[in-house]
Parts: structure tokens; sequence; C-alpha cells
């Protein structure tokens, strides 16, 4: 095996790094990864572009990605060499009282995060060092590719299965914003059933809808564009809405189009956004409006999902570099409106 290894490595906002560094040795309980395919999450080129803060300065991104497992440290007992995996971003401290009461990483206040910390590595280098409790293997059915994408699969179906409640083919589901999550999200609506409309604004992203198989699209930026919906739902409104986008105007107007107990499910990041909402229309619609954090307890919900073929979750892979390549990867991600998901092969 390798003494050193490339990695990327953020030190800063505009300062994206491909450094040499050691190959980590696993201590008890932790495994060493050989990884395949890391994909480029928003929340990793808007901490590197000053929008997003979710991080802590200097770490390896990637926290979508698969490997393989090539050392064992003392005491691992789940996986064992060769087999591959993906793991979870947020490892809980299981001893706070919101994790006995709530029992979910995400909310815990003193969570490792991993893919945004120094001392949490994520995929984006040769190898990593990991803890083997965030680990999932994948079957042999499923592609590097998919496997890659479990993650952000799984905030999808948590959003839609978890906190929305689940689709079946009488609902009317209005997806908001067609960035990964929003893809995910149609994907996983349309195999239920359900009619789906997506809402989103650029040419590039609407193409991309209907290449992960959306039939219906509406652009919030056309006059009478709310009045179109009205008109699909057959004067009804959505019983669902997934707001992936995390743009206010969007948000906002979620509550003017849901149906008579309707659902409202916030997954797009918009942390220190403000909106003006009319929550009469909500209180007159019997509405529920949620958020929906990460996706805990769906990992293996995910993978399953996946393993069923049902859609083709690849189709949002538009773009592939080496590692050596990670900042032009970057440069394109950062963009937004030009590629659907960026992935490195490592």
């Amino acid at each position: 095996m390798k003494k050193s290894m490339l990695a990327v490595v953020l030190h800063g906002v505009n300062d994206l790094r491909m450094e040499e560094l050691p190959v980590p040795k696993p201590a008890p309980g932790q495994v060493l990864i050989k990884n395949r395919v890391a994909g480029v999450c928003g929340t990793d080129v808007h901490m590197w572009g000053g929008t997003n803060f979710e991080g802590k300065f200097p770490f390896i991104p990637g926290h979508e990605w698969v490997g393989e497992v090539v050392k064992l440290g003392a005491g691992v007992t789940t996986v064992k060499v060769g087999d591959r995996v993906t793991g979870e971003c947020f490892i809980p401290c299981r001893v706070c009282d919101v994790c006995k009461v709530r029992g979910a990483p995400p909310f815990c206040p003193n969570h490792i995060y991993f893919g945004f910390q120094p001392e949490a590595p994520g995929a984006m280098s040769e190898y990593t060092l990991t803890p083997e409790v965030r680990l999932h293997k994948i079957p042999a059915s499923l592609s590097d590719d998919e496997a890659a994408l479990v993650e952000p699969v799984s905030v999808a179906y948590h959003a839609v299965w978890g906190r929305g409640g689940g689709a079946a083919p009488h609902d009317r589901i209005g997806v908001f914003g067609a960035g990964p999550i929003g893809l995910f999200a149609t994907q996983i609506a349309l195999v239920s059933g359900a009619q789906v409309v997506v809402v989103e604004p650029a040419p590039y992203r609407q193409r991309m809808a209907r290449t992960m198989g959306a039939e219906t699209i509406v652009d919030p930026t056309k006059d009478g564009w709310k009045e179109q919906i009205m008109d699909l739902t057959e004067g009804l409104g959505f019983t669902l809405v997934v707001e992936c986008s995390g743009n206010q105007s969007a948000i906002s107007s979620s509550v003017d189009l849901i149906a008579v107990d309707g659902r409202i499910v916030l997954t797009g990041q918009s942390m220190g956004v403000k909106v003006p909402v009319e929550l009469g229309k909500l209180i007159w619609t019997h509405g529920n409006m949620v958020g929906s954090c990460d996706s805990p307890g769906f990992w293996p919900k995910a993978i399953a999902y996946i393993a069923r073929k049902r859609a083709d979750v690849t189709r949002i892979i538009t773009h592939r570099f080496p590692l050596a390549q990670a900042p032009a990867a970057f440069e394109l991600a950062l963009k937004g409106v030009e590629s659907g998901k960026v992935v490195l092969d490592i």
C-alpha cells in the first residue's frame, strides 16, 4: 500500500488545494477505505464559494461516496476487507439529552460531521479513515455510481417518505427546484404513480428533470404559472409540496398552492432566509408545513430503493473528473445551472 495519498483540502473560501498527505492507519474501531467515486455536492462548492458555512476549515470534503475496505482496526466486526461501503455524514454522541430523547444524529449538538470537519475527513482523497459505526455495506447489485448517490437519494427519500408522509397514485405532488435533491424527489414521487409537477426556472435544470422522467414542468418566471398549476390539479392544488430550492419566493408560493390537508416539506438549504408567508392560508387549508433535515434512519431504505431499479438514479450524473482535476469539477459545479451531478473518479 502507498504511504502517501492525493487529497482535496478546503482551507477556506476560495482556497481549494490538492495535497499529498500520509495514508492514515486504523486505530481500534476504525476502517481504512480506498475510495472509488465521490460526488460533488452543492454544500461542498458553496463552502468553497463562501455562501455556506456548515463546515469548519480546513477539511477534506466528500460526503457522497463509495469505497472499498482495505484495512481493519482492532475490534471491527461488521465489515471485512473487500467490502464496498458508504457512510453517513452525522455521528451523534449518543449521551446528550437530544440523543436520548430524539435519537436522530443531525440534531445532536455534539455530533461529528463527516466531510465538513478537520477531524472527520470526507472521501475526496485516495483513502479515508473512518469509524466502523457510520458504514453501510453496498450490495453487489449496485454500481459504484449508484452507491455514491445513496446520500442525496436518502435526503430526497426522507423528504418524501419520512417528513412528507409518503406518496401514492392519488397524490398531486409539486417539486420546487430541480437540483439533485429535487430531481431525486421527482423520481421517487413518479415511482409511486402520483401526478408530479416540477417547478423550475432554469432551462438546463428543466432538461435534467425531463431526463429524470418528469413530464410536467412549470416555469415560475412566466406569468400565470400559479394558475397553470391549479389547472393541472383541477383547481385542487398539491397534496404534497417538496420544496428543494431554498428560494424565498418558492417557499412563500408553496402556501398558495397546497390542497386542503396539503403537506409542505422544506428541504432546500435556506439558512438565514426570512420568508413572508400568508399563514392564514395554512390555517384555512388545514395545511402542514415541516422541515426536513438530512435523512436519519433512511440510508438502508434508500439503498433498498436504488437496488429495486425502479428508477435510474445515475441519469443525474452529467460530468466526471479524475481526482487530480477536482478544482475544475468545483468550478463547474459552482455554476449550478450547467451540470447535473458532477463526480470524481478516484
